[in-house]
């Protein structure tokens, strides 16, 4: 059973542009010593990331503003050579995280990050359209922002479907759709069925680690309802200052809303913290 969004359900949510060809491949829009690691993000987004904008970084990294949809850019950085991409906090010895200034400095205005308390994104996550995959009555409950082709949520969920299928963990997925054209149609056509939990595994279970793609195959027509669902998740999200995926959300054994960005480090120190 998928639990929507009232604001879905209400209607008015326009329909989004799909992301067109990117263009920055044409002469003179990346800078020559920032192509490599520009042609890597290209390939790893398949062709579908555009680059805003590049800098310069203290730690001698290759900068970039990366718009991976329509209104959801970030930031990422390279190595000179192009080799090695990634993304996250980038901090000083200090401990100043510089990935934060970037931010602020690069990102569109929409895309800054701003200051959203737990608490906030605790009590309207609940808001949005998702489904349950594990027991209502598990004592451990978490709400997991994942896009279907994003393989850090497969990785997320592999680690965390053990405490899922014994009992103790109950999932509440809110799927979104940004990093690839085919995510938002996959993730419509999962809240479409009448077990989108079913689907969910299926994606996972057969998600294609080396092309970073999930298993499930889009309908060949979404509804509009389930298109503006996925589209209001996604706005739910970049609202909250949610970036990336997988985002987990939870309270604390102390009943305090906690928000842990990326796939966990150490997934039973994950699942003892959450109450």
């Amino acid at each position: 059973m998928v639990k929507r969004s009232m604001r879905t359900l209400a209607g008015g949510l326009a329909a989004g542009l799909f992301l067109a060809a990117p263009a920055w491949a044409f002469a003179g829009t990346v800078p020559h010593a920032f192509q490599a690691g520009a042609k890597t993000i290209m390939a790893m987004s398949h062709g579908q990331a555009i680059i805003l904008k590049t800098f310069p970084t203290k730690a001698g990294l290759n900068g970039y503003t990366v718009q991976v949809s329509p209104g959801h850019a970030l930031i990422m950085y390279s190595t000179k050579n192009g080799k090695y991409v990634f993304m996250g906090g980038l901090f000083t010895a200090s401990g100043t995280n510089e990935s934060v200034r970037y931010a602020q400095k690069y990102l569109p205005a929409a895309d800054k990050p701003r200051v959203i308390s737990p608490v906030d994104v605790g009590t309207t996550v609940q808001k949005t359209t998702n489904f349950l995959i594990g027991k209502p009555d598990a004592p451990k409950q978490v709400w997991m922002v994942a896009d279907p082709n994003c393989i850090f949520c497969h990785l997320a969920w592999e680690h965390l479907k053990s405490y899922v299928d014994n009992g103790s963990l109950a999932i509440h997925l809110v799927p979104v759709g940004f990093l690839k054209p085919s995510s938002l149609p996959k993730a419509a056509t999962i809240i479409a069925s009448t077990t989108p939990a079913k689907e969910w595994r299926f994606d996972e279970t057969h998600f294609n680690s080396q092309e970073e793609e999930g298993g499930i195959v889009p309908k060949a027509q979404v509804s509009a309802e389930d298109t503006r669902s996925i589209q209001a998740n996604n706005r739910w999200m970049n609202a909250h200052g949610i970036h990336g995926t997988p985002a987990l959300i939870y309270k604390n054994p102390h009943g305090k809303w906690q928000v842990t960005p990326g796939m966990p480090r150490n997934t039973a120190a994950f699942v003892q913290d959450v109450g």
